[in-house]
């Protein structure tokens, strides 16, 4: 098996694969756990809290729900589309960025692979408010993550 980490983007707002495997559901506390790693990161840099926003939570896992069928490529297609979506519901944002990872791996894992890229941990370490996280699994045990953080 493979992990991949993918290179997060920022992106400044002025205005508003495997054929065959079956995906699962994985467990909810994924999001969660890295959430929890994310939030005790920022805060041992003197950072606040992330807070959870279930609309960003929902865009997200679409992301990643659509690289595990293959609908959309691993990586950061589409995000400008995800932004805008989630703009219209919450409102102008500032600014926002999305960290991607896949590979059979729990939260600790990705959370530390983020920590380990450049990219990754200055979108974690951020000017940002609200994060959605979004899991996605297949029966094969791979597994699609999608963090966006907005402010």
């Amino acid at each position: 098996m493979r992990a991949r980490i993918f290179a997060g983007i920022l992106i400044l707002l002025v205005t508003s694969h495997a054929a065959g495997s079956t995906p699962v559901r994985p467990p909810a506390s994924i999001s969660k756990q890295i959430l929890v790693f994310v939030n005790e990161y920022r805060r041992s840099k003197g950072l606040p809290a992330l807070q959870p926003n279930s609309f960003i939570s929902s865009v997200a896992l679409g992301h990643s729900r659509d690289m595990l069928t293959g609908k959309s490529p691993f990586g950061h297609d589409g995000f400008r589309d995800r932004i805008n979506t989630i703009s219209g519901r919450l409102g102008k944002l500032h600014v926002a960025a999305e960290n991607v990872a896949d590979g059979p791996m729990g939260a600790r894992e990705v959370v530390d692979g983020w920590l380990h890229s450049p990219g990754h941990r200055r979108n974690i370490e951020g000017d940002f408010r609200l994060t959605g996280i979004g899991v996605a699994a297949r029966s094969d045990g791979m597994v699609y993550f999608t963090q966006i953080f907005v402010r």
